[in-house]
């Protein structure tokens, strides 16, 4: 689905710089993130020397990654030290990310149509569009490429516009996309970021998985810590490769044996009700699954 239209001029495309949408008006941008500690001095030539390749700490960030999921996968119970070293190694991919060039597709659609004399329609005018594509949950995902190669695998016809990725972060933020997803279709390289991490990638600040956030984690067990019907509540990574294939945190809740199914169902209801209503959950938690135990 195109969220904005861009007119043609029969050229290649070329970084726009900052959109009118961004220009400092006051303490904010639009999307609410503080200009302050943000520098946007990109001038037509910033990326004149970018051969279109892959940055290559972007590129060992997440090879380090996927080394830290697969270390966490291992066992039946990951240890805390496997634990932490994820947490670390997802906040350091997009610390790099957040560092990167990124491509942002262009696809191009047909604009105005007119009549020949001799009664031929024809594209009067053609339009280059940025998409979005559908996550599993349904959610509008924005597209972005770490290099040409990436991208033309992706679609050989999407036409590359260069922009620091603080930038694209801000533009899902301002299209109310909820995520982003780097080198999609190429699961080596592939790397989510949530909307609960545009922030601090438009930043270049540290973004702390919401299953490794101190207040997060107590937020959950209070949550149900005076609750007769609940043992306790705990928190984990549903997605430790940050490709977005699940939610970001599973929710473990360890019931009390014997409820009745009415009361299960009541139960789980307060919960959803609960964490909706925590600031820090719902501020800080992009997406969850419930485990019952």
């Amino acid at each position: 689905m195109a969220i904005k239209k861009l007119p043609s001029t029969g050229d290649a495309p070329r970084s726009t710089g900052v959109p009118a949408s961004l220009v400092a008006g006051g303490a904010a941008d639009s999307a609410g993130f503080p200009w302050r500690g943000r520098n946007f001095d990109h001038h037509e030539t910033a990326f004149a020397g970018d051969d279109g390749a892959t940055p290559e700490a972007l590129r060992l960030a997440i090879a380090r990654l996927r080394e830290s999921a697969e270390q966490y996968r291992k066992g039946s119970a990951p240890s805390p030290e496997a634990r932490d070293a994820l947490a670390a190694a997802q906040s350091d991919a997009l610390l790099a990310l957040s560092a990167s060039r990124v491509l942002i597709p262009l696809l191009a659609e047909a604009g105005d149509l007119g009549v020949t004399p001799e009664g031929r329609t024809v594209e009067k005018t053609q339009e280059l569009s940025i998409v979005t594509v559908a996550a599993p949950d349904g959610r509008r995902v924005m597209p972005v490429f770490s290099g040409v190669a990436a991208m033309r695998a992706w679609n050989a016809e999407a036409r590359p516009i260069p922009v620091p990725m603080p930038q694209a972060a801000l533009a899902a933020a301002q299209e109310q996309t909820d995520l982003i997803i780097v080198d999609p279709g190429t699961p080596l390289a592939e790397l989510g970021v949530r909307r609960t991490q545009f922030e601090a990638v438009a930043l270049g600040a540290v973004a702390l998985p919401a299953w490794a956030d101190a207040e997060v984690i107590t937020a959950f067990r209070v949550s149900a810590s005076d609750d007769p019907r609940v043992r306790g509540v705990e928190i984990a990574p549903a997605d430790p490769e940050a490709r977005l294939l699940e939610a970001e945190v599973a929710v473990t809740v360890s019931l009390r044996p014997g409820l009745e199914q009415h009361e299960l169902t009541a139960l789980l209801t307060e919960l959803q009700q609960r964490w909706t209503a925590n600031e820090v959950i719902a501020g800080r938690v992009d997406s969850l699954k419930l485990v019952l135990r």
